[in-house]
């Protein structure tokens, strides 16, 4: 994964503003939604997560970023409902039957409100996020931004060999650091024009690992809140950190291969 020399900055940054032109067109849609609104939202969170990484590939992580990742927190409730509903269906866990009911038919009622539209003035107050962010953008020094795209590239590239080399210690935060940064640097690069970076499929897979193992500690973590402990539900937690496990080793092995790729 060898970063190649950016020869369209403005490029990248035309592309990007678009894009929060977009993200800002799916915010408005979001009042006329009618029984979409948890997939509008899973859009516009997916899309911010790419924008969060755009702006960090311009150096703006404390700034723009920031203020799309308030976006994303302030509509992730409803959605969250949602993931949390099919992470807890893909588990397919039913050795309890008590249990599994209570937990599933909570977690149904619960998707319930993802259908709900969020106040006009919450929109407004996100609108505002993304018109700040794309002001940020605009004014930086057109006759710097190649500079400043490559420091931002060597940044969050040195991110995601840095956290990945830690996922052997086994450690919850780590894996949750390497979704991070894998997902940063796939989000800048898919700014660039095609054909700029050279980048190893496996970090694509690494992303989706990644993601589904962050799905069962979110999980886990409204199980604890929600009085299904492991006190109560011993199987439920066996097979959850045993799923866990599973998807740690193959991100693991494919951080592995990565390595090897670039020593090559």
């Amino acid at each position: 994964m060898n970063v190649a020399d950016i020869s369209a900055p403005l490029f990248a940054r035309e592309k990007l503003t678009q894009e929060c032109i977009t993200m800002k067109g799916r915010l408005r849609g979001l009042l006329d939604s009618s029984g979409r609104v948890a997939e509008e939202i899973h859009a516009i969170r997916k899309l911010g997560k790419s924008l969060r990484g755009g702006f960090a590939l311009f150096g703006l992580e404390k700034e723009a970023a920031l203020e799309i990742q308030a976006v994303g927190r302030l509509l992730s409730e409803p959605r969250d409902a949602v993931s949390r509903f099919k992470t807890w269906n893909k588990l397919e866990w039913n050795e309890d039957a008590a249990v599994a009911v209570a937990i599933s038919k909570l977690l149904e009622q619960q998707t319930h409100s993802a259908a709900r539209r969020p106040p006009p003035e919450t929109v407004d107050w996100c609108l505002s996020r993304v018109d700040s962010a794309i002001h940020s953008l605009a004014t930086l020094d057109t006759a710097d931004l190649e500079k400043t795209i490559g420091k931002g590239l060597a940044k969050l590239e040195k991110r995601v060999f840095k956290r990945c080399e830690k996922l052997d210690h086994r450690n919850e935060e780590d894996f949750h650091e390497a979704r991070k940064s894998v997902k940063a640097w796939l989000g800048a690069i898919a700014f660039l024009p095609e054909g700029s970076i050279e980048v190893d499929a496996i970090l694509h897979e690494m992303g989706e690992l990644l993601g589904d193992e962050n799905d069962l500690a979110t999980l886990a973590i409204w199980l604890e809140n929600h009085g299904f402990t492991k006190t109560f539900a011993p199987a439920l937690w066996a097979r959850i950190k045993s799923s866990r496990r599973a998807l740690q080793k193959r991100v693991i092995r494919d951080g592995r291969k990565l390595k090897r790729v670039v020593a090559n």
